[in-house]
């Protein structure tokens, strides 16, 4: 599976993944994980990093393992586009459909950009 890093903690390597599932999130802690030796050498694991893994459940809750990097840093500011996008669903209230976000209409967000 593949997905980008929202949260991690580079000092102890531990991050939180948002899935291309959009199902639940994914954990990932090293010290009970399985990471590859080829991205723990090269680049700590940090927010906006595409990655690739293996995703299991444990106790009702999404394990990574065998993180493999993709790309470092491809969306560093996705977890505030996601809180964004959240805040606006709200304030609107729009209509959601199970796991998926609903964006605004191009022309819409043309609108709010030139304003």
């Amino acid at each position: 599976m593949y997905g980008f890093i929202l949260w991690s903690d580079q000092k102890a390597q531990r991050a939180v993944i948002w899935c291309e599932d959009h199902g639940k999130l994914a954990y990932f802690n090293p010290h009970t994980d399985a990471i590859s030796l080829v991205a723990a050498e090269k680049h700590q694991l940090g927010v906006g990093d595409l990655i690739k893994f293996h995703v299991r459940e444990w106790c009702t809750v999404r394990r990574a393992s065998k993180v493999e990097l993709i790309a470092a840093a491809k969306f560093p500011d996705l977890a505030g586009g996601l809180a964004v996008a959240k805040a606006e669903m709200k304030n609107s209230q729009t209509n959601t459909c199970g796991n998926v976000v609903a964006f605004r209409k191009t022309s819409e967000r043309s609108r709010r950009a030139t304003a």
